[in-house]
C-alpha cells in the first residue's frame, strides 16, 4: 500500500511539473488596446465655497443659500438623486498669507458632482452654474457604453499580445504552443516579477474637454487596456 501511495504521489508531482513550463521555455508579452465609444454624459464638478472673516456661523449661511440655489438647479434640470453626490459640508480656520497682517478668516466647502445625461443642456447649466455664483466648477465627457465594450476591448488586447509573442517566437525559430496564463499589469504572479507596468486593467482616459463654442464638434473616451499573456513555446 506505502509503494502504491508513494508511486501515486511520484506520478501526481511529475504531472503538475510537466503542466508547468520552465522560465526558458515561455514568454510574457504585453497586448494593450483601445476602443474609441462616442461621448453621450458629461460629469459636473462643483465646489461650493464660503468664507468670512468674523463668523463661522456667517461661513454657514452663505453656505446654506448657495446650497439651496444648487439643490434647485438640480430639481429644475431633473438631474436624478442616484446620479447626484456630494462631500459634507467643512469648515476650517486659515491665514490670508497675500495680507501683510497674516489675516485669519473660517473657510467653508463643500463637493458636488452630478451627472448630465441629456447633452442639449450642456450650455444651460454652464450658464446657469455662472449665474448662479458657481463659478469653482469642471466638466468631464462621459460614455454609458464603456462598460459595453470591456470585453471587446479585452479580446482585442490579447489578440495584440498573441501577434506579437508569434513575431518574437518566429525570431527565435520557435513556435507558440498555448496559452498558459492571462492577467491585468498589476498581477503580482511571480511569472510577472520582471514585467511590471504602471498601466491598469480597464484604465479609461478622459479627453476632449469641452467649452460652449466647441461643444457642436462630438467627443469620444477611449477605453483602454492592458494585459500580460504567457505563452509556452514548442
Amino acid at each position: 500500500m506505502k509503494v502504491n501511495l508513494t508511486l501515486f504521489l511520484f506520478l501526481l508531482c511529475f504531472a503538475v511539473k510537466a503542466q508547468n513550463p520552465s522560465p526558458e521555455n515561455r514568454i510574457v508579452v504585453l497586448g494593450q488596446a483601445s476602443i474609441d465609444v462616442p461621448a453621450d454624459q458629461v460629469k459636473f464638478f462643483v465646489d461650493i465655497n464660503s468664507t468670512d472673516s468674523s463668523s463661522v456661523d456667517k461661513v454657514y449661511q452663505q453656505h446654506k443659500r448657495l446650497e439651496d440655489k444648487m439643490v434647485k438647479l438640480l430639481k429644475d434640470l431633473q438631474i436624478p438623486t442616484s446620479d447626484v453626490k456630494y462631500s459634507l459640508f467643512s469648515v476650517s480656520k486659515r491665514q490670508d498669507y497675500m495680507n501683510r497682517n497674516k489675516e485669519e478668516y473660517f473657510y467653508g466647502n463643500q463637493n458636488i458632482t452630478f451627472m448630465l445625461k441629456n447633452l442639449s443642456q450642456f450650455t444651460e447649466v454652464q450658464a446657469r452654474l455662472i449665474k448662479e455664483g458657481f463659478t469653482g466648477f469642471r466638466s468631464s465627457f462621459m460614455s454609458s457604453a464603456i462598460d459595453k465594450h470591456t470585453s471587446e476591448v479585452l479580446e482585442k488586447a490579447i489578440k495584440v499580445a498573441w501577434a506579437k509573442a508569434d513575431i518574437m517566437a518566429k525570431a527565435a525559430n520557435r513556435q507558440i504552443k498555448r496559452v498558459v496564463k492571462v492577467a491585468d499589469t498589476e498581477d503580482t504572479d511571480p511569472i510577472f516579477i520582471n514585467y511590471r507596468q504602471s498601466e491598469t486593467l480597464n484604465e479609461v482616459v478622459i479627453r476632449g474637454q469641452s467649452s460652449m463654442s466647441l461643444f457642436e464638434f462630438p467627443q469620444t473616451i477611449p477605453v483602454t487596456t492592458s494585459v500580460k499573456v504567457v505563452f509556452e513555446l514548442k
